[in-house]
């Protein structure tokens, strides 16, 4: 375990978003691996987006290739030697219970964690799981400038932002964190700044790190065994793909978001 962590209740983390097909459950993946096969955090996943479940399939995916390809067998072999632990935990989850079931997974482990990842379902018409967003440390929010995207996510942000106000010190979540997501640099400037200005004037920061629009952000094992790979569980994204992807800059401004004393 990474010695400045110790002795510390872990930090509830979600990457979450009211528009399907916006990336959580991608982010929430990169994310994970990132803070625990680059960053030395121990991470957990609590994978509440029930029935997909997808990233808890992604694993169970990998894992077969894993065992079946010499290719992706002995990157495997090779990479945890030098790591010197196992693969972060999934766990699936009801969304209703992701927080009961998350509590029993980690007392019962007697590894303790820095980070546990929720990706939830991207609905707040359920009143047990609009309790979890709030028992939540740190929500991130991928947003686009797309008005449909816009349309579902402003208010959802609105919304979260003014909970959190309204009940301050009766709620656990400490912060909510947009950021700019499949940027082209084809965006109106005038469309832009007119949704960065709103959501700031709400009093809701921005992150700095914007990600640009790439095919890498899909990219899991090949069927071949043979390729650079960006999304997985197993592995961190290779280092050919991670170039320019901004996925190493959000990390950083996540951790150091999350690393603010109380």
């Amino acid at each position: 375990m990474n010695s400045t962590h110790q002795n510390k209740q872990p930090l509830y983390i979600s990457i979450c978003t009211q528009k399907g097909g916006a990336g959580k459950s991608v982010f929430t993946t990169l994310v994970a691996s990132f803070l625990h096969y680059v960053k030395n955090y121990n991470v957990a996943v609590i994978d509440c987006d029930y029935p997909q479940w997808s990233i808890y399939k992604m694993r169970q995916r990998e894992a077969e290739q894993t065992g079946s390809s010499p290719f992706y067998g002995n990157k495997a072999e090779v990479f945890f030697a030098k790591l010197g632990k196992p693969t972060y935990p999934i766990v699936p989850a009801q969304p209703e219970t992701g927080l009961i079931q998350a509590m029993e997974f980690l007392s019962a482990e007697e590894q303790s964690y820095d980070v546990v990842l929720f990706d939830l379902p991207g609905t707040v018409n359920n009143e047990n799981i609009v309790q979890t967003y709030f028992a939540m440390d740190y929500l991130f929010v991928p947003i686009t400038t797309s008005r449909i995207n816009m349309e579902s996510t402003l208010p959802f942000i609105i919304l979260v932002n003014e909970t959190m106000i309204v009940n301050q010190g009766n709620v656990k979540l400490k912060g909510l964190y947009p950021f700019w997501n499949k940027i082209t640099g084809r965006e109106k400037k005038e469309l832009f700044d007119y949704y960065q200005k709103a959501i700031m004037e709400l009093g809701i920061p921005i992150m700095q790190t914007r990600i640009p629009k790439s095919v890498r952000y899909d990219k899991e094992q090949s069927i071949e065994g043979n390729d650079y790979l960006f999304l997985s569980t197993i592995f961190p994204p290779d280092k050919p793909l991670l170039k320019g992807s901004n996925l190493d800059l959000l990390v950083d401004e996540i951790i150091t978001i999350i690393s603010q004393p109380e």
